[in-house]
């Protein structure tokens, strides 16, 4: 049963954000891309946060945008612990763990051994089944401190606790780097590509999985349609900075030394809906009973995007959840 209590500790808990953000706590940005200041304004979320699209290259991201967006997964270990403890003992899955096998059956397909560079890792809950791959030497890094300890603790990873571009990881050192549902937290990507660029392997590969900026549009239009626009957060703009499709990805990976050898798209992330009833996420699976309108809905689109992915010549339209890109360094 969903109670008063219930949303007052929703509402407190340290992984959701205030609904609202005042412009002293916004920053006005040039494109990612392109370092235009031309753009068309989409939409407007959590009052003053602006999903725009660039008028000279076409890269959809938030402008203005949170000063220091990476702040919201700086929180309490405790807190973060309590949400993942089951997984942590090994009493539940993750859930996105089939989400997380199929990445890695992909980059097991380009590169079935070597040093394994996971960006952006989390508490390592992606690495803890990368590491079944007896071939893969594991490495990890992460800008939050509470989330790199968990990691080590609970999973005992080797995950450094720093930014990327801060780090002394050796040049061409990695045969594979992956950023999976991170990429678009970066607010300066090219920062992370030239230092990816300089620490892979002339043959490795960099894996990316982000969602799909073409989707989101739709789900904006399918809100407005039903009057739903202020109901939820369709970009996620407190924390997803860029929104990309396969041809701007490409475009940005190839600006910056990188040639793409595959596309594909990714099936359906789905939530947990436990906030809704005890008032904390929890990271593992729901019953299908208690959200099976919304899995249904996902398995739709996903299947629209599929069949719009082959209609395409192998890229991701309009309905496709996410999106993944493997590439190589030129």
């Amino acid at each position: 049963m969903k109670t008063s209590e219930n949303k007052s500790q929703l509402l407190e808990y340290n992984y959701l954000t205030r609904k609202q953000y005042s412009q002293e706590e916004v920053r006005t940005v040039n494109c990612p891309f392109c370092n235009s200041n031309e753009y068309k304004i989409i939409t407007i979320e959590r009052t003053v946060l602006g999903i725009v699209k660039c008028k000279i290259c076409g890269l959809i991201y938030v402008n203005p945008r949170l000063k220091a967006p990476e702040k919201i997964y700086w929180g309490n270990s405790n807190d973060y612990y309590e949400e993942a403890r089951l997984i942590f003992s090994g009493g539940r899955q993750h859930h996105r763990d089939r989400n997380y096998s199929d990445d890695l059956k992909t980059i097991a397909r380009f590169k079935p051994a070597g040093n394994f560079l996971d960006i952006g890792t989390n508490a390592g809950f992606f690495l803890r089944l990368a590491r079944k791959n007896n071939n893969w030497n594991i490495y990890g890094i992460e800008p939050s401190e509470s989330l790199a300890n968990l990691g080590r603790k609970y999973f005992n990873l080797n995950i450094k606790n720093a930014f990327l571009e801060d780090s002394d990881f050796p040049d061409n050192f990695f045969d594979i780097v992956t950023m999976t549902d991170v990429f678009e937290h970066i607010s300066d990507p090219k920062i992370i590509l030239n230092k990816v660029h300089k620490i892979i392997k002339d043959d490795g590969i960099l894996f990316i999985k982000v969602p799909n900026g073409l989707f989101n549009l739709t789900k904006l239009r399918l809100a407005r349609l039903t009057g739903n626009v202020k109901s939820y957060d369709i970009f996620d703009s407190y924390e997803h900075l860029v929104h990309y499709s396969h041809d701007t990805l490409t475009k940005m990976l190839q600006k910056h030394g990188f040639c793409v050898i595959h596309k594909s798209i990714g099936k359906p992330i789905q939530t947990p809906v436990w906030m809704d009833y005890v008032g904390r996420y929890y990271q593992y699976p729901t019953p299908w009973v208690l959200d099976y309108k919304n899995h249904i809905l996902r398995n739709i689109f996903y299947f629209a995007g599929l069949m719009e992915y082959f209609l395409l010549g192998f890229k991701a339209g309009w309905f496709a959840p996410n999106i993944i890109i493997v590439a190589k360094k030129v």
